[in-house]
């Protein structure tokens, strides 16, 4: 008797690496919904991640699993046909051939699966929605770069696999083949040259690769074949050309698999000229991006503000651009390859400047206006939109830096992001940008250059650097101007300079100059941190009622009142002028509350200021753990514009030690100099005990401090977005942190990575060294 035959999946030819969370995902959803697609861009894995569902899956249909390759598909005529033939079937004519497909299906348990539905898309659907009602024991998993969009279809976006980020340590082999990419690459790389990987440089230029191709496995796999002709080092340099180096050799593989060109060509095919016409002028921006940046630069008479929402959707829809959820909102991106791709279709030389220059001027308005923006109850949605555009910024700055005629535009928004370089902790590179800048710029006195020269010295005065030169040349410009916001921004920063070297007296009369201009010119912002300094300097003068006054003046500014980022700052003198004042209960709630706003919005300056001034409150009332912790805190994360208040730290000295003990004392204020900044910040809000009264438990060896946080918030149940959320960072990079992890601990769980933590926490408490307890 003939073997009833239960599916006609083909055996897998090569391992299959990595997807631990695509794998249950698909599963889940097939079990319940009846109609599943996997979407995503062409080369990321669709279908092989789909045919392995399908087989592991497949026992649980009595008539087995079914598989209809529909790659060289265009005419959706055919579509029902096609079907037929993949199941082994003929037709013979006396009914139409989808009703011979419903009653083929009607009373049998199937799961079919659709690879390949792009060409075709229409027709699938169509035929899907008649099967699935006629067949009430039939599944259809359909994997296409674009959803089927029929009623009870659930959609699993496929992305790329993680890769190491630009910061990973490029040495051990453990923390970089952890990552899917990489173990891809060395998988396939094994087949051509065995000898591929014989050090940790060489598994770092694999790295390299997979970032460069953003973990597409299938340019992943093209890259590893070209190492029959290429050595790996060669390979990497080359990728900058990747259109003409990838390049399959293998045959039997569809015509647009064959090389990556091709592969996106049919991509590009997909789209309708509106959406090919805005998918090339996306190009302009580098790394993640927002609705309203391109409203700003990439509309006019050929796509009208009111087409865009439509047109992204259906770039969205195609697996073109990837959504991300961020806080604060969707964001989106071009992968660098679909990138790259769209920079060759924009030919005119025209066009692109134009959209260059389109994109200079978005990024000034958006940093201008984020600017004033902190002081209200937004701030937070205004620090996320500088961060997210981060790569934007530079891409601009570059853009400006090449040209004489675009350095003016240069200066003007790397002097307007002078916020942005303090709070996240890149005064170094805020002044390399200036500095490049001035240097380009015609020598002429402009307001750009003014603004550029006061933010180069203002930058020099917070890193410790001197600033005598910048604010020569910045009065020399000044003085030919007859400009309010120039003129205040000088003299703000001279006031500045004068409070670092204790002048109190000069910094009042300097800072009242800068006040007064800042008001004429209506700069909120300006005033704003104007105040805050005057009122510093006025309560360290020993005039307290006046330092008050500044304080409450900042806080009848319009939207001053409510938790934003100018906030933080103005609790943080309060609290300098409360101490000062001997209403220590006062200064330590204000102190505590300008800690956790500044942890909030993640602001390096802020937190340092923070631990700068903790150790004053916090010995004044009688916590002196926390004074002796961050007193040493205080030494590691110095800031060189507040020296001083190294003077009051060390009056204190005497008195904690003498409450302490000398070596407790001394012991606390070393532990105090190996904490973070964020962790010396959480002592000074109050979220963090001294230690000998809760103490949070070491990093264990195995991980980096950034991957015990991550570890951590694993083993409290919380999954990659709110990771993300919770430390200020993508989705995709929180991804990658818990794929390290995995690798580095040998795990395939985030449940063993739980386990694990609460064996290190347990450890921790009894005393234990942690990173001995894994198994």
């Amino acid at each position: 008797m003939a073997r009833l035959q239960r599916g006609n999946l083909p055996a897998e030819m090569t391992s299959f690496v990595g997807r631990r969370a695509e794998l249950p995902t698909l599963k889940k959803s097939l079990e319940r919904y009846r109609t599943v697609t996997a979407t995503g861009t062409g080369g990321v894995g669709k279908t092989r991640l789909a045919r392995r569902v399908a087989a592991e899956v497949a026992s649980a249909f009595a008539d087995g699993a079914w598989l209809i390759d529909l790659d060289d598909l265009t005419d959706g005529t055919l579509l029902p046909s096609t079907v037929l033939l993949g199941l082994g079937l003929r037709d013979d004519g006396g009914m139409p051939v989808e009703e011979r497909l419903a009653d083929h299906f009607r009373g049998r348990q199937t799961l079919l699966l659709l690879d390949g539905c792009d060409g075709v898309v229409d027709a699938c659907a169509g035929l899907v929605t008649r099967l699935l009602r006629a067949a009430p024991g039939l599944k259809v998993l359909s994997t296409s770069r674009r959803p089927l969009h029929v009623e009870g279809e659930a959609v699993v976006a496929v992305g790329p696999l993680p890769v190491p980020s630009d910061d990973a340590p490029e040495s051990g082999g453990a923390a970089l083949t952890g990552y899917d990419s990489v173990a891809l690459f060395i998988e396939r790389a094994a087949a051509v040259r065995p000898d591929v990987l014989e050090s940790d440089a060489r598994l770092a230029a694999v790295a390299r690769i997979c970032r460069r191709l953003d973990g597409l496995p299938m340019a992943i796999e093209f890259a590893a074949d070209r190492l029959d002709v290429l050595a790996l080092d060669e390979l990497d340099d080359r990728l900058e050309d990747a259109y003409r180096v990838l390049v399959s050799g293998r045959r039997g593989t569809p015509e647009r698999q064959r090389t990556l060109q091709a592969l996106v060509d049919s991509s590009y095919a997909l789209c309708s000229p509106e959406e090919q016409t805005l998918w090339s002028r996306l190009a302009v921006f580098t790394g993640p991006f927002g609705l309203p940046a391109i409203e700003h630069v990439c509309t006019d008479d050929v796509i009208p503000e009111d087409r865009v929402l439509d047109l992204v959707a259906g770039l969205i829809d195609k697996s073109v651009l990837v959504r991300e959820e961020r806080p604060g909102g969707s964001w989106y991106r071009l992968p660098r390859l679909l990138r790259e791709y769209a920079i060759r279709r924009v030919t005119e030389p025209a066009e692109w400047e134009r959209l260059r220059g389109r994109h200079v001027q978005w990024c000034l308005w958006l940093a201008g206006r984020a600017s004033d923006g902190l002081l209200t109850e937004r701030s937070q949605d205004w620090i996320s939109q500088i961060r997210g555009n981060y790569a934007n910024f530079r891409a601009a700055l570059e853009y400006c830096f090449q040209d004489k005629d675009a350095a003016q535009d240069g200066l003007q928004l790397a002097a307007a992001l002078w916020y942005h370089w303090l709070m996240a902790g890149l005064v170094a590179e805020g002044r390399e940008w200036l500095d490049r800048g001035l240097a380009i710029a015609p020598p002429e006195p402009t307001v750009g250059r003014a603004l550029a020269l006061t933010a180069a010295a203002y930058l020099a005065v917070v890193g410790g650097d001197s600033a005598d030169d910048l604010l020569a040349a910045s009065h020399e410009v000044v003085g030919h101007l007859a400009d309010s916001t120039a003129t205040g921004h000088l003299w703000f920063v001279e006031g500045l300079l004068a409070v670092q070297h204790g002048d109190l007296v000069a910094a009042c009369g300097k800072l009242d100059v800068a006040l007064a201009a800042f008001r004429s010119a209506g700069s909120m912002m300006s005033s704003g941190r104007t105040l805050c300094l005057l009122a510093m300097a006025w309560t360290l003068r020993g005039d307290w009622e006046r330092g008050r006054r500044y304080c409450e003046e900042f806080l009848a500014m319009p939207g001053a009142v409510s938790e934003n980022w100018g906030f933080a700052y103005i609790q943080w003198t309060t609290a300098l002028a409360e101490w000062r004042h001997g209403n220590y209960a006062d200064a330590r709630a204000a102190q505590e509350n300008s800690a956790r706003l500044a942890r909030r919005f993640d602001d390096r300056f802020g937190m340092g200021s923070c631990v700068q001034s903790g150790a004053l409150v916090f010995a004044a009332t009688g916590g002196h753990r926390k004074a002796a912790l961050l007193m040493g805190a205080a030494e590691t994360h110095r800031f060189p514009a507040f020296t001083v208040l190294d003077g009051l730290r060390r009056e204190y000295v005497p008195v904690v030690r003498e409450a302490l003990g000398d070596a407790v004392f001394a012991a606390l204020v070393e532990e105090g100099r190996g904490l973070t900044l964020g962790q010396a910040t959480e002592v000074v809000a109050g979220a963090r005990s001294a230690p000998g009264l809760a103490a949070a438990p070491a990093v264990p060896d195995a991980l980096s401090r950034r991957e015990w946080e991550v570890a951590q918030l694993v083993a409290d149940g919380q999954g990659n977005k709110h990771i993300a959320a919770a430390l200020v960072i993508s989705t995709r990079t929180a991804e990658g942190h818990v794929q390290r992890i995995l690798g580095k601990l040998g795990f395939t769980s985030r449940a063993q990575i739980a386990v694990w933590v609460t064996e290190q926490r347990a450890l921790a408490s009894a005393g234990s060294p942690v990173g001995e307890g894994r198994g």
